[in-house]
């Protein structure tokens, strides 16, 4: 993004409005007042059981529908946790990758592909949202924040010219996306803007009692996710803030390192046993999917090796093994078996 693009979008962002321009019509869109947010929300509510009692289906009745007539499956699921996961691995891996230009770039490709792939997923999941309780509903709260909201020289705008459908789009396609927002929130003359807020030298936006933007709440959001960035004590270098992707990439990193110190903590803390304490390798019953996340979690990358291993071998023994028959333990006695030789020879 450009300097000048910047410099437009965070004025845009100030003012806590959106402007439309169509068809020699100069539209401004605002924020809701906290009565009018109670009257939209309002709409929702009458919307929702409206459709409840004209027997549409909710969202979830509408999944397990689609389910039924295999338009959504279970492997459709999966997919989607599976391109989830891929995307975060890839985020790791460029991140990893910060200092190989060729390698990065190629793996940036295949996130991009990913994120494509889970993006058609969703449009195929979500196909028949509009025709639920919660999708009529969502139209109908945005339509009255239309109408409530949308001016034309000072004055309520009466749609009869423009539908709020259309405007509707409209409006939607000019919210910035979170590149944008990121991009924004880094750089100048946001970043001196937020620095001077801190010390209630400027207000930040002109919403005079109206709600936050969506742009708005977004710009706080990662202009304070910058901060966390910068004071942390495994910063990262300039290049990798600036890329969002390397930086989702070290936001996971140290996610899931939090993530295996808490669970040490707790695992530590439950074991009451010293002799059970100071073993090399413990053994935990997982009762759900999360408990085994967070088992795992605890593995560093040796582990997760020699553990693979061990089930390499349990798979080529047949499904039997014995404690001996596993290579990190023949390994460890052949160490012993060094150690002891070089005991012997020092004597």
């Amino acid at each position: 993004m450009k300097q000048h693009e910047r410099e437009y979008f965070v004025s845009r962002i100030r003012c806590g409005f959106y402007t439309l321009k169509e068809d020699g019509f100069n539209l401004k869109i605002y924020m809701p007042t906290p009565e009018d947010e109670y009257e939209i929300n309002q709409v929702y509510i009458d919307a929702y059981e409206k459709a409840l009692d004209d027997d549409f289906k909710t969202e979830d009745e509408m999944f397990e529908w689609m389910k039924s007539k295999e338009l959504w499956t279970e492997k459709d699921e999966q997919k989607i946790e599976g391109l989830k996961k891929d995307i975060e691995r890839l985020k790791v891996e460029i991140f990893n990758a910060r200092n190989n230009e060729k390698l990065k770039e190629t793996i940036r490709m295949y996130l991009r592909a990913g994120e494509r792939q889970l993006s058609q997923q969703y449009e195929k999941k979500n196909i028949y949202q509009i025709n639920t309780c919660e999708g009529i509903a969502i139209l109908e709260k945005s339509v009255a924040f239309l109408k409530k909201c949308t001016f034309l020289n000072g004055e309520l705008y009466d749609f009869n010219s423009l539908s709020a459908d259309y405007i509707l789009n409209k409006y939607y396609s000019i919210i910035l996306n979170d590149s944008q927002i990121r991009n924004l929130a880094r750089n100048e003359p946001w970043r001196s803007l937020w620095l001077l807020n801190d010390s209630k030298a400027i207000d930040l936006f002109n919403n005079k009692g109206r709600a936050l933007s969506v742009d708005q709440r977004n710009i706080l959001i990662w202009s304070s996710m910058y901060d966390n960035v910068q004071e942390s004590l495994d910063c990262p270098a300039e290049d990798i803030i600036n890329d969002d992707d390397m930086l989702d990439g070290w936001f996971i990193i140290q996610k899931k390192k939090r993530e295996k110190e808490r669970a040490e903590a707790e695992m530590e803390s439950s074991i009451q046993n010293p002799k059970i304490k100071n073993s090399t390798e413990l053994f935990f019953v997982a009762n759900s999917e999360k408990d085994i996340e967070r088992i795992e979690s605890m593995n560093d990358i040796g582990s997760r090796i020699v553990k693979q291993q061990r089930l390499n071998t349990i798979k080529q023994n047949g499904g039997v093994a014995e404690q001996t028959d596993f290579f990190d333990e023949k390994l460890k006695l052949t160490q012993k078996s060094n150690e002891s030789y070089r005991n012997i020879m020092r004597r």
